[in-house]
């Protein structure tokens, strides 16, 4: 028992350790790789692919290591090498999400069923029905390219700041960022639900008509995104906000230009059959905690890891 407790006493030192010897963005990435190699040993016998996933998991780390260590920022600064090393986060946290349609469904049910109640306790009717009252074609297609400018405003934001060379903003940014998807993806884990557009098909009586806008972004989204419970937390309404706020932060004419795409994309997220809207409440908490933790967390972070690096 007293070895137990010793261990327990020392896990805080060795992550602390860890967060001493590594950059913060390399660190999230550490970290959410270490965390799904031990989820998949632990639950393995629960996942079809298990050792698939597995091996995915140790090449990522495998490449991750490789990458860290061959694309020191100091040395390689302004090369190709230095600008695939920046941007590196980006391709994690796509492979890890992609991945995670191998795992979530093998783990818990699903609560679509509890997350439809509570719509339903909120508002007394299910949202996504109410709102087919407004649905036409060519406010679904300006609906579809909202939901869709989800993949691209982050990055729009995060090369601009990197153009601009204003290093601390892109750094912190490129943390906060990652730091507020991955804590939806352990939300995904958690709380697996498919959404609207499946389990309340068989109520809607307006179908969701558009041009070929609509049915293109449709059919890729089904197509590329392998994971298909990622309702709770909504990520869309969690990554945008945090993106409003940094642009708010560190470039603030994206800012300006930003508020009324994610507003409608936002609104997007429920119409377009997505979301419930108990997600997107979800989503709004949990992008206000991380733009409280976030930044500080960078923040101590990033001076623990400077204490020890020679040259800073």
């Amino acid at each position: 028992m007293r070895a137990g407790n010793q261990r327990c006493l020392e896990l805080p030192a060795v992550i602390n350790g860890l967060m001493r010897r590594i950059a913060p963005i390399d660190g999230l990435t550490l970290f959410s790789l270490l965390g799904l190699i031990g989820l998949t040993l632990v639950f393995g016998g629960q996942l079809p692919r298990g050792r698939f996933l597995l091996f995915g998991y140790l090449l990522l780390l495998g490449f991750f290591l490789t990458l860290k260590l061959s694309s020191e920022r100091k040395s390689h600064a302004g090369s190709i090498r230095g600008f695939v090393y920046d941007f590196s986060p980006i391709l994690f946290v796509f492979l890890i999400y992609q991945s995670l349609g191998e795992v979530i469904q093998h783990l818990h049910p699903d609560i679509d069923e509890w997350l439809i109640e509570i719509d339903l306790f909120l508002f007394g009717t299910h949202p996504t029905v109410w709102i087919e009252r407004w649905t036409t074609p060519w406010f679904t297609d300006f609906m579809s390219f909202a939901y869709g400018s989800y993949y691209f405003l982050p990055v729009i934001f995060i090369i601009t700041l990197y153009l601009k060379n204003r290093r601390m903003g892109f750094d912190i940014s490129m943390f906060v960022l990652t730091f507020s998807y991955y804590i939806s993806f352990i939300g995904y884990i958690l709380f697996p639900a498919i959404g609207p557009r499946f389990t309340l098909a068989h109520l809607q009586t307006v179908p969701l008509e558009g041009s070929l806008l609509t049915d293109l972004l449709r059919d890729v989204l089904n197509t590329l995104e392998h994971n298909k419970r990622d309702v709770m937390p909504s990520g869309h309404t969690q990554i945008s906000l945090m993106v409003l706020y940094l642009t708010y932060r560190y470039e603030r004419m994206l800012f300006y230009v930003y508020v009324p795409i994610i507003s409608s994309l936002i609104l997007s997220t429920v119409y377009l059959r997505y979301h419930y809207v108990i997600d997107l409440f979800v989503g709004t908490l949990i992008a206000v905690g991380c733009m409280v933790i976030g930044p500080r967390l960078y923040s101590r972070w990033d001076r623990f890891h400077k204490a020890l690096t020679p040259g800073w």
